[in-house]
């Protein structure tokens, strides 16, 4: 199961990297659209003391709902069959206890696993892994620095943009 089957944003990765001056942020970002190959929709740049700091770091709220339901039904299905997976082995194995009541067994695994397989639905669609992305821009912004957010596509194109804004600022922070 792929990151891209759970999660319904366009652009589930983020990078982003702070600057002391508006200069070198504009340096950034014009090598990014320019060296790197970056669509301008996909950089942000986020001013000292932004009012639309948070639509420019989260910026597809929609897509989040959509995750929340696509990860929670998608992770609770597999709970539920790992659930009756490992019932099934118990079961095949001949423990007295899952052989009197097979049925209740398999219940109950199935329920527990996808109860499971939901909560780490719930650990996806909070998106943890855009905390350092938003906390740091958010100290930036509050401390009269500029910072660069770049939404990436896939993988590929967050390696790109860490190494590139790497050139340009000692802060830099990415997400999974």
């Amino acid at each position: 199961m792929t990151q891209a089957e759970i999660i319904s944003e366009r652009f589930p990765h983020k990078v982003s990297a702070v600057f002391n001056d508006s200069g070198r942020a504009r340096d950034a970002v014009n090598a990014l659209a320019g060296k790197a190959g970056f669509d301008s929709d996909q950089i942000e740049l986020v001013k000292p003391h932004d009012r639309e700091l948070s639509s420019k770091v989260e910026r597809e709220t929609g897509a989040i709902f959509s995750t929340i339901l696509r990860s929670h039904a998608v992770l609770g299905i597999v709970g539920a069959v790992a659930g009756l997976i490992l019932a099934g082995v118990l079961v095949g194995a001949g423990f007295d206890w899952a052989t009197t009541t097979p049925g209740w067994v398999f219940g109950v695994f199935a329920v527990v696993g996808g109860a499971i397989g939901m909560l780490g639905g719930g650990l996806v669609s909070i998106r943890p892994d855009h905390e350092r992305v938003i906390t740091e821009a958010e100290d930036a912004s509050e401390h009269g620095r500029w910072t660069v957010v770049v939404h990436a596509r896939d993988e590929d194109e967050k390696h790109r943009a860490d190494e590139l804004l790497e050139h340009f600022s000692k802060t830099v922070a990415e997400s999974l």
